[in-house]
């Protein structure tokens, strides 16, 4: 079934997602370790704090798009105008190297911002990521760029008074949430944050008592990797996955009808090929007169949409 866009935003509701954006910038803790939710979230966190981390550069433009490339940030330093392309990676990635010299060749061609940058100067190419694979060091060896390509390393560690991004050695502060960190103290600072315009609605569907109890099920749900939040045109079904198609990997869905709340999994019992994307959906009928996320709530029965 379809899901809401952004095109079906009003411009009210298009203020309130840019409120709510901000408030609930992410990081995630999963395995034990702290990360950026989604590569957003990093790009985000990037851009705000771009003077601080980068205070030689300046920053031209974000997702900078010429034909079918876009590369992340587009910059230049201040003192000779030398071009500089960064990317940003959540996670690794081996093909860092292929990608920044496709950006720098259709940036060199079209002469972007020349009025900024001096293109007699080599272009200078970061990657920014949590590790790197051994195939971007072989491409790099290969290159006769070898000596403008940078590996930059960057961490997440979370203290006692916050989150901090740790990169080429220097630390600075994430003012972000994290979600699924064990604790009181942080589940209820997230409660205290805007829901999206779409997340709202339908929580507003709900029975009142169950909305608390919402809150606490759904940050556990998108207190993982890339897992995007979407809700459909009567505001009664709220998907959790990564995209709505056949391809995508789909986590948790909640459905709001006359008869009840029905909560569906997505567990990896019965899989598609080698990509390993769930195809058996299980469905828990909670039993009346519970509150259907709390933690003590009763299951009646359990389903499941093929035989496995």
């Amino acid at each position: 079934m379809p899901y809401l866009k952004s095109k079906h935003l009003t411009t009210n509701s298009k203020n309130w997602n840019e409120d709510s954006d901000k408030a609930n910038r992410k990081l995630i803790y999963i395995g034990g370790k702290i990360r950026f939710q989604s590569e957003q979230d990093l790009e985000n966190y990037i851009e705000a704090y771009f003077d601080i981390i980068f205070p030689d550069l300046v920053l031209i433009k974000r997702q900078h798009s010429l034909k079918t490339q876009r590369c992340d940030l587009l910059c230049c330093s201040k003192l000779h105008k030398q071009a500089v392309i960064i990317e940003l990676k959540n996670e690794e990635d081996r093909g860092l190297v292929s990608q920044l010299l496709r950006y720098r060749k259709i940036i060199l061609q079209n002469q972007s911002f020349a009025d900024k940058i001096d293109y007699s100067l080599p272009i200078k190419l970061i990657a920014i990521a949590p590790t790197f694979h051994e195939d971007n060091y072989t491409d790099k060896e290969a290159s006769k760029f070898e000596n403008d390509i940078s590996f930059w390393k960057f961490h997440v560690e979370y203290e006692t008074t916050g989150a901090k991004f740790q990169l080429e050695g220097k630390n600075y502060d994430i003012l972000y949430p994290v979600f699924g960190l064990p604790g009181s103290l942080q589940n209820e600072d997230l409660r205290s944050k805007l829901l999206p315009a779409f997340t709202h609605n339908f929580k507003s569907n709900l029975p009142v008592d169950t909305h608390q109890n919402f809150r606490i099920i759904r940050e556990l749900f998108m207190a993982q990797p890339k897992i995007k939040e979407m809700v459909s045109p009567t505001y009664r079904k709220i998907l959790y996955g990564t995209g709505e198609g056949e391809n995508h990997k789909k986590l948790a869905e909640i459905t709001n009808t006359s008869k009840g709340i029905w909560l569906f999994l997505w567990l990896p019992t019965k899989v598609k090929t080698k990509i390993k994307i769930p195809v058996a959906r299980f469905g828990f009928v909670l039993a009346a007169n519970n509150n259907h996320f709390a933690q003590d709530s009763v299951v009646e029965w359990l389903v499941c949409t093929q035989k496995c």
